[in-house]
């Protein structure tokens, strides 16, 4: 398959907009304004290649439906994986990805806070975490599970308190996403990872 610049652009935008465009909005606390900015990014993306938001949107589901076929046919990913991946990218939008990169980017600092804090690298908390959970190495290695939710939440609210000094960032906003970490931390640190 050959691909032309409308392709090529319509791939960029849908890129820049799930990666840098969710960041930006993950990091604005208002969720109608931050929701109100993706769309005129994508009017504006849009209207730089000559089609309507809604066509551009159209593009990208099929794009992103197309890949999900050709990996289901290349066998890369099961035919369960590819309906419930069809499934989300039929009910997705440009816009909607906010939620999912915030919450991929904390996941993201927790674990790596927590393999710091249990003093493994990736590949060892990878072997270990199977059929264990992050508490549960803690535990083994004499560390309270405390301390293990303490480590995980720390980088995240320094990065808070440094937003609040600055005068990014109201107080009670960090103190609401400092209470959201502190329960996405006791979520990721009692959980139970599926064995391979």
């Amino acid at each position: 398959m050959r691909l032309n610049r409308t392709t090529v652009g319509a791939l960029a935008v849908s890129a820049t907009l799930l990666v840098s465009g969710g960041a930006a909005f993950a990091a604005s606390g208002d969720g109608s304004r931050g929701a109100a900015r993706c769309e005129e990014r994508l009017a504006k993306a849009a209207d730089k290649r000559g089609v309507s938001a809604e066509q551009l949107q159209a593009t990208i589901e099929a794009r992103l439906l197309a890949r999900i076929d050709a990996a289901e046919k290349a066998g890369r990913i099961s035919n369960e994986r590819a309906a419930k991946l069809r499934e989300r990218a039929a009910e997705a939008t440009a816009c909607g990805a906010r939620k999912q990169v915030k919450a991929r980017l904390a996941h993201g600092g927790m674990l790596k806070a927590a393999t710091v804090f249990l003093g493994l690298d990736r590949a060892q908390l990878r072997q270990q975490l199977p059929g264990n959970s992050l508490v549960g190495l803690a535990e083994q290695q004499g560390k309270s599970a405390a301390a293990l939710r303490a480590a995980m939440v720390a980088p995240a609210k320094a990065r808070l308190a440094k937003a609040v000094a600055d005068g990014k960032v109201t107080q009670a906003r960090a103190d609401k996403a400092a209470e959201r970490l502190d329960k996405l931390a006791d979520r990721l640190a009692s959980k139970v990872f599926s064995p391979r």
